[in-house]
């Protein structure tokens, strides 16, 4: 995964009104009632989301294996906190090459348009510049998910190719739209 702790992804970002922690395993239940209350939501755009509803054993298994591979300097899966309520969920994922990092987000319905979501990526994209190495930040949106793709594009990030890839969730066209960041061009 990684060869020393200035490369470690962080466990914990705070941002103005969020912050951003590792999930706990005695947070399955926190967590499963939020994606449960928003499985309508998260349909349209969510792979993992065929994989709902899964018992409570089942979610701790899941952050801990998170939990894992963040200690073996892997991805990080940050709970997403807004006045103390988990309201989502992101994450810097190492999916994407040598010297990179790929954000990942959702936000809950009744917390949607809030600008939530561009706060958790403009928060990550400038923590993952803080790690050894990163040189470049990706955002994958789908070409039909508008809201997700407002995102990257309010941040600055460049459209830098489209990439086709067979549908993984009911609303998705087949076409991931490949955002990135370079570091030399982030503010």
């Amino acid at each position: 995964m990684t060869d020393g702790a200035d490369d470690r992804l962080p466990t914990r970002v705070q941002t103005p009104r969020l912050l951003l922690r590792c999930w706990q395993h005695d947070e399955a239940s926190i967590l499963g009632d939020l994606v449960e209350g928003n499985v309508e939501h998260l349909r349209p755009w969510m792979p993992w989301i065929k994989f709902e509803p899964q018992t409570v054993t089942e979610r701790v298994a899941l952050i801990e294996t998170w939990t894992r591979q963040c200690e073996e300097g892997g991805d990080v899966v940050f709970g997403t906190f807004f006045d103390g309520i988990a309201i989502g969920s992101c994450g810097l994922h190492r999916r994407v090459g040598a010297g990179a990092l790929d954000i990942g987000y959702w936000i809950a319905d009744d917390h949607t348009r809030r600008g939530f979501a561009t706060e958790i990526t403009s928060a990550l994209t400038t923590t993952a510049f803080g790690v050894a190495g990163i040189e470049r930040v990706e955002v994958h949106t789908d070409e039909a998910n508008e809201a997700s793709a407002g995102v990257p594009a309010k941040l600055g990030f460049h459209r830098d190719r489209v990439i086709e890839k067979e549908p993984t969730a009911v609303a998705e066209s087949g076409r991931s739209v490949i955002w990135t960041m370079a570091q030399a061009d982030w503010c």
